[in-house]
């Protein structure tokens, strides 16, 4: 798994939390590489610690993660089927409104990944394109995440 410098770590007394991983199938041999197991946590109520919380069912939907906002907001996830063409729209609307040939792509950005964005609509209008670590400071909303629990 190449990818570990994005794993997120958070040591607590006896066992260690790990999150941000790109699919289930990560996070999964992971746990079988350092004999974890596969729990659910969240980031609630402004917290930057992971607490258990099942609340996002990702086990049972096989997701990495979810974020939950006030109703008024629908989220497309980086995964959801034609996720890639509302992005493209959405650059594309940024750089006539801004006027500018070659605004800075962050949604290329090759240290995110694509499962991670996030388009975020309330009352049918982009309210934001982001990723899952930023809507817990920019948008106050819960993330959950599939994580492993090892123990120290």
């Amino acid at each position: 798994m190449e990818e570990q410098d994005r794993l997120q770590k958070y040591t607590f007394g006896g066992y260690t939390v790990v999150t941000n991983f790109e699919t289930v199938e990560d996070a999964e041999q992971y746990a079988a590489e350092k004999g974890g197991e596969l729990i659910e946590v969240g980031f609630t109520d402004g917290s930057d610690n992971p607490t258990p919380n099942e609340d996002g069912k990702l086990i049972e939907d096989r997701r990495v993660f979810r974020v939950a906002l006030d109703p008024e907001y629908k989220v497309y996830y980086g995964h959801d089927e034609g996720f890639q063409d509302m992005a493209q729209d959405i650059l594309e609307e940024m750089k006539r409104k801004e006027d500018d040939v070659l605004p800075e792509d962050w949604l290329a950005d090759q240290n995110i990944a694509t499962g991670d964005r996030i388009i975020v609509v309330k009352d049918g209008e982009i309210n934001t394109v982001t990723t899952r670590e930023r809507i817990k400071f920019l948008m106050r909303g819960n993330l959950y995440e599939l994580a492993v629990k090892v123990n120290h």
